[in-house]
């Protein structure tokens, strides 16, 4: 059983800075990279050091292929800073860069009304009929915050390419992802791996692919 204890080690953090991330959207490999980040400076009473890409895989179990171009979003939205081969957290949270309003999916679909038979002994109700929605929730409920914000963000591309997702594809794509793995931090990364490319579908994880190999439906 895990016992860590805060007397072995401990990473001291501004309040202040986690009450700022805690209203950031970060992707699954963002947030991972961020702490890996925090643990080899703050850990260290360090504001920044020199951190490979080898090191950042092998703490955060991220794909080598994938950690460069995670550090650049990063660096991108500033909330990371690099000197030379020295990386640090950018702790002035004001230079972040301001990411639009994350995108929920709030249906106002209403339900049929319930629909009665007429027996020789009268009107009997039949059983409530599950939604296509009522499934989807139900699969979304044994489902993480992190995977649950990867899905919306995969989402957001979906519409942003004009193929926005009905309750009915959703719910076919939450089933294809549990069918693929049952590891839910691999089908993060699958969501994560559409989300980079653009894709409209999802693809099992490959380190080496050839993009003609998938074809997009349109």
């Amino acid at each position: 059983m895990a016992n860590p204890q805060k007397e072995n080690g401990h990473t001291a953090i501004a309040n202040e800075i986690m009450e700022v991330l805690a209203k950031t959207y970060l992707s699954s490999y963002e947030t991972q990279i961020i702490f890996a980040i925090f643990r080899k400076t703050y850990g260290w009473n360090k504001k920044e050091d020199w951190i490979t890409g080898t090191q950042l895989s092998k703490m955060t179990d991220i794909p080598k292929s994938h950690i460069s171009r995670t550090i650049k979003k990063l660096l991108e939205k500033n909330m990371i800073t690099k000197n030379g081969k020295k990386i640090g957290f950018q702790k002035d949270y004001e230079k972040w860069q301001k990411l639009p309003k994350q995108v929920t999916n709030k249906s106002d679909e209403k339900l049929p009304k319930q629909v009665t038979k007429v027996t020789q002994i009268g009107n009997k109700k039949l059983p409530k009929q599950v939604t296509t929605k009522e499934k989807k929730e139900t699969i979304q409920k044994k489902k993480s915050f992190s995977f649950l914000q990867t899905f919306n963000e995969f989402k957001k591309i979906r519409k942003h390419n004009g193929k926005k997702m009905t309750e009915y594809a959703e719910y076919l794509l939450l089933l294809k992802l549990d069918r693929m793995t049952a590891d839910e931090n691999e089908q993060i990364k699958i969501l994560e791996q559409s989300i980079e490319k653009c894709w409209q579908d999802v693809y099992p994880i490959k380190d080496q692919f050839e993009e003609s190999q998938y074809v997009e439906l349109h």
